[in-house]
């Protein structure tokens, strides 16, 4: 092993790390400013309201990595590994307190005032150790090491597209995820009822209230915080970028425990991965996916190396010219208690996520096999992995195996046969064949042209060149031990998954981003030559300029540049008009049926809606009453207005179909009909495109006389 030499900080006369990193920040924030300036104003205020949720959560969760036993750990990895264990467990006591119909303001307030106090108690404890100590190779000797920090420099302009991005309201981006249409349907909107409800209860009207909701649960607690669910809608956007943000630190620290060169080169190439500020303006999950897995991965890494004695390099890292750590330590925690941290994290990433079991918790199961040490011991660190992702991953599963009859509902239920309120086996036929490939899809050949045109073609290139060319030609040129072999089956896994068992979708490939940016960082062993460093920054700074292209004409191309929810529910957006009538035309105590619409978010007003996937009350009215008896269930439920959705009516009916199945023809004759019984016709919504002249939004009025008394 070659002779170390420590490199002390600010000799080589760059800034330090944090300085640094403030200094990226500062030029990220500010070249924000110049693109719009109401942007970095809605970023400033709806990132320090997101602070409020994940800050507390971070530090709180530094009480629970000393859990596990993994001292001597390194500081960086005390605190991600803490922010991790943190999110997750506030993810799960907000969970918990929802189901006890404890969201009370003023509560979770304290309780995150307390968490904070008690996370910085904790914090001041902190000191570093022996491995957060920076050393370098003897190619470094002349502090080019700390010259690789200028690596950084690449992900601001990703820094500064992903804050646009995510000051923009839910609803404004992207096309391809229909202006999300998710988010608006049930990412934001359930947290929203279960406010407005004050507890977390099931939904017969939202199957996918039942889907894991780990990010979920951080949006609710901001909705809380915040107190008005609409305008926490760009909070949202803001904790969905804190936790890519935290995805890319947790790339740094899994290379930097390679050499510091290493740590750059993985955390750039997450940065500037185009998927990463593409997320950032919805309020999905996948963020938060992505820093579970990546730090579920780091454990499992760590795992394989566990046990090495003080002063030597374990036979894996000798095989891996020059691949060592920061300096010769020991690490004394066996590799069970890493897997059992690594498990647990997976377990919190299948949480965010149901794909995560197949496509993170499931690729890093075969790391176990490659550990070098006895089979006992790796036979009982894959045990102790799959009961780390179980715990973690239970508090969804026994809450619906208590709501549904179904831990993984509205999934696999041909097996559990469950069938809760608005749910039937019809129901778990449609949703089955809403989520089947089509007959032409199933092909080899479709299959590998959804994996060429959906990952390395991309039109948007959020993958990009650099990460698939790094993370794959890292391999060469080099020898490759049992942590290259481990990454190499985890992508190979992925791959497999995505390609054989998805729709292809570009977005659920997302967690391939994880071994690739772990792959790329291994390019630059800490021995490799001045040459193949060089060509390896060459690399990110070009594939960088390319993905930032394609990003940047995406955001002249579709993003308002900083846009409020206020154009939302004033009615203000094309096509939108109708939540403005909603909203401001109806009286304060109106009580709106929904048909066909399931975007609810922006509505103020009281409603009622099914998605496509629910039995609808109101189709199974239509269907077995007449008129007149449609018009007193009407009156009866309370309701004071219909509206309907035509446009969404036709989409379902081409695609995932209605419950009980109902074509727009159908409900138009019925429609007619209740008008001749009083219903009446407030107002009719053009579509936004001239060109289109079909029926697109009707706004319909229930007579007083039909009205229950207690509604009028």
């Amino acid at each position: 092993m070659p002779q170390t030499t420590r490199v002390a900080s600010g000799r080589s006369g760059f800034p330090s790390p944090p300085l640094f990193a403030c200094i990226l920040c500062f030029l990220g924030v500010s070249t924000l400013g110049v693109v719009s300036r109401y942007a970095l104003l809605t970023a400033l205020v709806d990132a320090l309201s997101a602070a409020v949720i994940v800050v507390p959560a971070a530090l709180g969760g530094l009480w629970l990595t000393p859990l596990f036993r993994l001292d001597p750990l390194p500081r960086r990895w005390q605190l991600i590994f803490g922010a991790a264990l943190g999110l997750g467990a506030i993810a799960v006591l907000v969970l918990v307190g929802g189901l006890l119909g404890l969201l009370n303001r003023t509560l979770w307030i304290v309780l995150l005032g307390a968490i904070a106090a008690a996370g910085v108690v904790r914090l001041r404890r902190i000191r570093p150790s022996a491995q957060d100590e920076k050393y370098a190779v003897p190619s470094d000797r002349d502090g080019s090491a700390a010259r690789w920090r200028l690596l950084w420099i690449v992900a601001a302009p990703f820094l500064t597209l992903a804050l646009l991005a995510a000051s923009n309201a839910p609803g404004f981006v992207w096309q391809e995820e229909g202006y999300g249409y998710d988010v608006l349907e049930y990412h934001l909107q359930l947290p929203k009822e279960y406010l407005q409800d004050g507890r977390i209860a099931y939904l017969p009207h939202n199957v996918y209230a039942n889907f894991p909701a780990n990010v979920e649960m951080l949006y609710l607690l901001a909705m809380v915080v915040d107190g008005d669910p609409l305008e926490a809608g760009t909070v949202a956007n803001m904790i969905h970028f804190f936790l890519a943000a935290l995805t890319v630190a947790a790339a740094w620290a899994i290379g930097r425990d390679w050499s510091p060169r290493a740590g750059a080169v993985c955390g750039a190439i997450a940065a500037t991965t185009g998927w990463l500020e593409y997320l950032s303006g919805l309020a999905y999950v996948e963020n938060g996916m992505l820093f579970f897995g990546m730090c579920a991965a780091a454990a499992m890494l760590r795992a394989s190396e566990s046990r090495v004695r003080p002063g030597r390099t374990s036979s894996s890292n000798r095989r891996t010219e020059g691949c060592v750590r920061d300096a010769p330590y020991t690490l004394h925690a066996s590799p069970i208690r890493w897997a059992a941290l690594s498990g647990v994290l997976a377990g919190l990433a299948c949480g965010c996520k149901y794909t995560a079991v197949a496509l993170i918790a499931l690729p890093l199961l075969p790391a176990v096999a490659l550990m070098p040490f006895r089979l006992s011991e790796k036979i009982k660190a894959g045990l102790v992995f799959v009961l780390g992702t179980l715990v973690a991953f239970s508090p969804w599963l026994v809450k619906n195996q208590f709501m549904t009859g179904n831990p993984v509902f509205p999934l696999a239920n041909d097996l559990f046969r469950a069938a809760p309120q608005g749910w039937s086996a019809e129901q778990t036929q449609q949703w089955d064949r809403g989520h089947a490939l089509k007959p032409d899809e199933r092909t080899l050949s479709a299959r590998a042209h959804g994996l060429w045109g959906r990952i390395v073609g991309d039109s948007d290139q959020r993958f990009g060149p650099t990460v698939l060319a790094l993370g794959l030609a890292g391999l060469m040129s080099r020898r490759r031990n049992r942590v290259d072999a481990a990454l190499v089956l985890m992508l190979a896994l992925q791959i497999s998954v995505w390609t054989l068992a998805t729709h292809e979708y570009a977005r659920f490939a997302v967690p391939l981003i994880i071994p690739l940016a772990i792959l790329g960082g291994r390019a630059v062993p800490a021995g490799a030559s001045n040459h193949r460093a060089v060509l390896v920054a060459a690399v990110i700074v070009g594939g960088a300029a390319w993905n930032i292209t394609f990003a940047a004409f995406r955001h002249a191309r579709e993003s308002p540049g900083g846009a409020p929810a206020s154009l939302f529910y004033e009615g203000r957006v094309p096509g939108f008009a109708y939540l403005g009538a909603a909203n401001e035309e109806l009286p304060d105590d109106a009580k709106v049926l929904l048909v066909g619409e399931s975007r609810v978010f922006y509505f103020r007003r009281n409603v009622d809606y099914c998605v496509a996937f629910n039995r609808s009350p109101f189709l199974e009215m239509i269907h077995a009453a007449d008129a007149p008896g449609v018009m007193d269930w009407l009156g009866g439920r309370g309701y004071t207005h219909v509206l309907v959705n035509w446009s969404e009516v036709r989409r379902l009916e081409r695609t995932y179909g209605l419950a009980p199945p109902t074509t727009a023809a159908q409900l138009e004759r019925v429609m007619a009909r209740l008008q001749q019984e009083g219903l009446s016709l407030v107002r009719a919504f053009n579509h936004p495109n001239p060109e289109l002249h079909a029926r697109y939004v009707e706004l319909y009025a229930v007579p007083p006389g039909r009205q229950a008394p207690d509604a009028r």
